[in-house]
This record gives structure tokens, C-alpha cells and sequence, in this order.
């Protein structure tokens, strides 16, 4: 198991490298800065990027092209790591990250300006700071078009209930105190006969 792992892990490494020269200004750092952050990070970012192989509905992750619990792993022998492995894949699933604000998330990581031995870490620190405003900025668009979608629902609830109410005036007439002042505003409950 510990073969396979490793070897999984190995390829999962080229992945990091390659994701890191992808990252804006990554490559102008000192060569020195470049392998000190992949080589600290290296692991937290597989961590995060393995929630895409985790399925949390029953705390499997896929492995060898089948999805498998802790029990599969416990040949390692190293219950308690595997045990903090799955968890943090659970809490990052209820995180439910977009495509984008993982690879926004792990660059942020990967570019770590507190690790130590940098020699530029304050040029590191510009790079991370860039990473967290992208994605704040990824964030607020996701929460925008949410807001979007509840306004929208919202407008769709006022006509059914204009609908209903020239349907059923009588019954209109007749909900509860509190809901009808919630929504008197954007309605009238007065009987269309009465006009």
C-alpha cells in the first residue's frame, strides 16, 4: 500500500510543479524561493486538491480507480493520519469550492510567505496578497449570482401570489395577519370586485 501510495503521491507532485509555473509571477521568484515553497507546500496543496477525488455522501475517496474508505487504507498503519486526511476532505467538501476558488485557494497556500528560509518573502507576500483579492473577487461573484437567483424567487413568489390573489380573492383576503403585512407592500389585498 505504501508503494502505491507513494507512487500516487509522486505523480500528484508533478501536478504541484506544473500548477505552480502557472501561477502569475511563480517563475520570477528566486529559484531558491521557487523549491522552498513547493517543497513545504507540496503536501498541504495535495490535501487540498484530493476533496476533487473525496466523495463526503459516504466518506470514501477514489484510490486505483475505486472509491475507498478509511478501511482500505489501514494497512499503512497509520490510523491517526488517515483519520485527519478523511476529515479535512469532509470540511473541505462542506466548503463546496468551485473549480476556480480551489486553484485560487491552493495557489494562496502554495504561496506561503511565512515558510521559512525564504529569502524573498515579501515578494511572495505581493503574490498571495494578488491570490486572496482574485479570489475574494471569485467569491463575491458566486454570492452575486446567489443573490440573483433569491431575487429572482423571490419575484417569481409575488406574481404566484398576484396570480392567486385575482384567482382567489377571498382566501387572499384571509392569510395569516403577518404574512399579509410582510407582503402588503409589494400587494393589496383588496377584492378586485370592489374597483
Amino acid at each position: 500500500m505504501w508503494q502505491q501510495c507513494s507512487l500516487h503521491i509522486s505523480n500528484a507532485i508533478q501536478y504541484v510543479v506544473e500548477f505552480a509555473k502557472r501561477i502569475d509571477g511563480f517563475m520570477e521568484l528566486c529559484q531558491n524561493d521557487q523549491i522552498i515553497l513547493l517543497k513545504a507546500g507540496c503536501l498541504e496543496v495535495l490535501l487540498l486538491r484530493m476533496i476533487r477525488a473525496f466523495n463526503p455522501l459516504n466518506n470514501t475517496v477514489l484510490f486505483e480507480g475505486k472509491f475507498g474508505g478509511v478501511q482500505m487504507f489501514k494497512a499503512l498503519g497509520c490510523d491517526d493520519l488517515i483519520s485527519a486526511v478523511f476529515e479535512l476532505g469532509r470540511t473541505l467538501c462542506r466548503l463546496q469550492l468551485s473549480d476556480e476558488e480551489l486553484a485560487l485557494f491552493t495557489a494562496a497556500v502554495l504561496l506561503s510567505p511565512d515558510r521559512p528560509w525564504l529569502t524573498e518573502s515579501k515578494k511572495v507576500q505581493k503574490l498571495q496578497d494578488k491570490i486572496y483579492v482574485a479570489l475574494q473577487h471569485e467569491i463575491q461573484k458566486k454570492h452575486s449570482a446567489e443573490d440573483k437567483l433569491s431575487k429572482t424567487i423571490c419575484n417569481l413568489h409575488l406574481d404566484k401570489l398576484e396570480f392567486f390573489r385575482l384567482l382567489h380573492p377571498e382566501t387572499a383576503m384571509n392569510f395569516p395577519p403577518l404574512y399579509k403585512e410582510v407582503f402588503n407592500s409589494e400587494l393589496q389585498y383588496s377584492d378586485p370586485r370592489e374597483s
